[in-house]
């Protein structure tokens, strides 16, 4: 129904364009809130579609690259999308000039260029650019003002990493068809993320603690209780408890004490990485979430007055560079509402690093008067959440900077046995003022060098070295950030499809791999040493920069790429026995029915043990609990108790080639309506009325559970 309702709407709006004898205008966009946004910016002048996302790709179901000659693509229209592209034909035979306006980025300009070749085809020649970094009535007149040619180094940057990505993933993921099951799937950006996050977990299990202790001491002065540590780290025990000794014998000196302001500037605007490390440590969103959220606040939220207004700027972005306007109006609010010395004297200017694409911006809103608390009403409780977030950072990173005296001393003991104390105080509070997140004063009161002092307290601490935390999906964007994998729009569909595939979990915050993801790299990391190479991958990144910048022809970049990519992947294809091998475990048991050695492999529901004589022998059973007693209905084999990763129980065939599934408790009664040959055990109502009931997973049939 919802289809129906919006393509009637869609001849709707052709229909009016029709009997309009003034002049139209179409504006194309991707997205049915961003063109409902703009809508009411534009007036009656323009009529503004949706393109619903890209409208073209590679084909799902074919390779779709002609390797051979120049790697040509063959685009084909996406599925349920003809009839965006016909409403779009349609409009623009009427219109005299079209403006695409989808997102300004390279998938954007993909868009744009692709909607252009549909609307050539109707004749029309007339097609404008025009880039919408905030969607206010202000900035879209005036893109529509300044309209530009559609980048076709931007279309080709996106036409190479689309192809990169076709030939990892159509070539390497059948490997892993092949190996272990249907399913899983490797890529370019997504294995090495992988990688990273295994060899983490390796590092951790075979991390070797060692003992260590801290010696520290507690003084009193003026009311004040503050402590000295003794700083090197003490290894030995012995050492450290004659340390202890020595300390609770002496009476120390204050050897030097010293005092000094010290500044802390703001920190930056945000872009994608750290908006989605920021929305993880401090709202616990994913980066996914992250960017559905900040997506909606780009394109246009209706407000309780009926108005729609584009709150953020573009979410996409590697920059922290805002423009005139937005840094004079932050200076201004500034001034207003907290004083001059929450003022610098200049305008803060933020530094990009590295390739910016475009004339992005940072991630800031688009009128600093829409503070969070005049939206508290306005917005659902995690929008308003990201976009509070997202205002005060920008507002704090023009702001003055935080002020802090600190103190400095240290107290010598017997055998000139050296303590160090610090204190740290909060003078002027600057940008923390909006940004929160104010650090603990550390008192220290004021010593005089020569003073004498007892300590009150001395004892050891015996601690152990930590290994290396796992990566939390904030942890992990800002690494690969930092070693050039990926670009900011990549991070959240990267790490959801670690999560799809099952290759990870979340163990509290922390990124945890399954056993099947360290299979995966394991099997792939070896094997692919090139491709899978941290340095390799942000090598690539670089060269799709420069392909964007028009200083490397996008086939020449695929030339040099699948030059070694081809000679690994020949050299894995020609000894394919060896990776099925890889995957599976031998045990120490024989097959009851042939007699041949017993394995484990992986199927589709995870791990069973199976004849190694398969296909000739289909001996198997479950590794998971198996349900006593019932056999599937389907092939006869045994039915395991399974839970997915979401945590839900069910119940699966453990027969790899069978794709018997249900979700209730399995119970061998046949159903009297169907004839099926098992019902389902299920739980119905709560307390007093609670009853168990049979429900048949074929028809649906239901009856009471008969009593034994």
């Amino acid at each position: 129904m919802p289809k129906k309702k919006t393509q009637k709407s869609r001849k709707k709006a052709v229909r009016e364009a029709s009997k309009s004898s003034k002049p139209k205008k179409l504006l194309i966009v991707e997205s049915p809130t961003k063109a409902k946004t703009i809508k009411r910016y534009l007036g009656d002048e323009f009529l503004v579609l949706a393109s619903k996302g890209h409208i073209k790709d590679l084909p799902k179901s074919r390779f779709g690259v002609d390797i051979e000659h120049g790697f040509k693509p063959t685009y084909v229209t996406i599925h349920g999308k003809s009839s965006v592209i016909k409403a779009i034909k349609e409009a623009a035979k009427r219109a005299d000039v079209i403006y695409l306006g989808s997102d300004p980025d390279r998938e954007g300009e993909a868009i744009a260029y692709h909607v252009a070749q549909e609307v050539r085809k109707v004749g029309k020649n007339d097609i404008k650019r025009v880039l919408f970094y905030e969607i206010t009535k202000d900035e879209v007149k005036k893109a529509i003002e300044n309209p530009q040619e559609i980048d076709m180094w931007k279309v080709e940057a996106q036409l190479a990493r689309r192809i990169l990505d076709r030939i990892v993933g159509y070539k390497v993921s059948p490997l892993l068809w092949k190996a272990i099951h249907k399913g899983l799937s490797a890529g370019r950006v997504q294995t090495v993320a992988l990688r990273l996050i295994v060899e983490r977990e390796k590092e951790i299990q075979s991390f070797v603690p060692q003992k260590y202790w801290r010696l520290i001491a507690f003084f009193e002065k003026d009311g004040v209780r503050f402590k000295a540590v003794y700083q090197p780290k003490i290894e030995d025990e012995k050492e450290a408890k004659r340390l202890l000794e020595l300390a609770r014998q002496s009476e120390f000196v204050v050897k030097s004490f010293s005092k000094s302001m010290k500044s802390t500037a703001p920190p930056p605007p945000y872009k994608t990485s750290t908006l989605q490390q920021d929305a993880s440590n401090k709202l616990g969103f994913s980066a996914k979430f992250t960017m559905r959220l900040a997506q909606e606040l780009y394109e246009g939220v209706e407000l309780p007055d009926g108005t729609m207004h584009g709150l953020i700027t573009y979410m996409r972005t590697d920059s922290v560079r805002m423009a005139d306007k937005a840094i004079a109006a932050i200076r201004k609010l500034v001034e207003e509402q907290f004083g001059k010395e929450y003022l610098p004297a200049k305008p803060r200017k933020h530094r990009d690093k590295g390739t910016i694409q475009g004339a992005h911006e940072a991630i800031r809103p688009t009128e600093f008067e829409r503070t969070p608390d005049s939206l508290g009403g306005a917005l659902r409780r995690e929008l308003h959440k990201l976009y509070s977030l997202i205002w005060r950072r920008a507002v704090a990173s023009q702001m003055a900077s935080a002020k802090f005296e600190v103190r400095t001393a240290e107290l010598t003991g017997n055998e000139g046995l050296s303590l160090r104390a610090e204190g740290k105080i909060l003078k002027f509070d600057g940008f923390y003022r909006v940004l929160g997140d104010k650090p603990q004063d550390v008192l220290l009161p004021e010593l005089v060098e020569g003073e004498k002092l007892k300590p009150v307290e001395v004892k050891l601490e015996e601690k152990e070295t930590e290994p290396p935390k796992r990566y939390t999906e904030a942890t992990l964007i800002k690494a690969l950030e930092a070693k050039g994998i990926g670009r900011p729009s990549t991070y959240a569909p990267t790490i959801a499809t670690l999560f799809e595939r099952e290759y990870i979990v979340k163990d509290g915050r922390a990124l945890k791999p399954t056993e099947l993801g360290i299979l995966v790299n394991d099997m792939l990391i070896p094997r692919f040493p090139e491709l899978f190479d941290v340095n390799f991958t942000a090598k690539m990144e670089a060269q799709l920069d420069e392909v964007e910048g028009g200083k490397l022809h996008w086939q020449e970049l695929l030339r040099r790429f699948y030059e070694k990519f081809s000679k690994e992947l020949e050299k894995v294809e020609s000894n394919i026995s060896e990776l099925k091998n890889a995957s599976i475990q031998v045990l120490d048991e024989k097959c009851p029915v042939c007699g041949r050695p017993l394995v484990v492999r992986w199927g589709r529901y995870g791990k069973f043990i199976a004849c190694s004589g398969y296909p000739e022998c289909r001996y198997t059973r479950p590794i998971n609990d198996i349900v006593e007693g019932v056999r599937c209905p389907k092939c006869g084999s045994q039915i395991a108790r399974r839970r997915s990763k979401k945590g839900r129980i069910y119940y699966a065939c453990v027969n790899q080639d069978c794709d018997f599934v249900m979700f209730n408790e399995p119970v061998g009664v046949k159903c009297p309506n169907c004839g099926f040959e098992i019902m389902g055990r299920v739980r119905k109502g709560r307390f007093k009325n609670k009853k168990i009931i049979l429900r048949c997973p074929n028809c649906g049939f239901e009856m009471e559970e008969e009593s034994s």
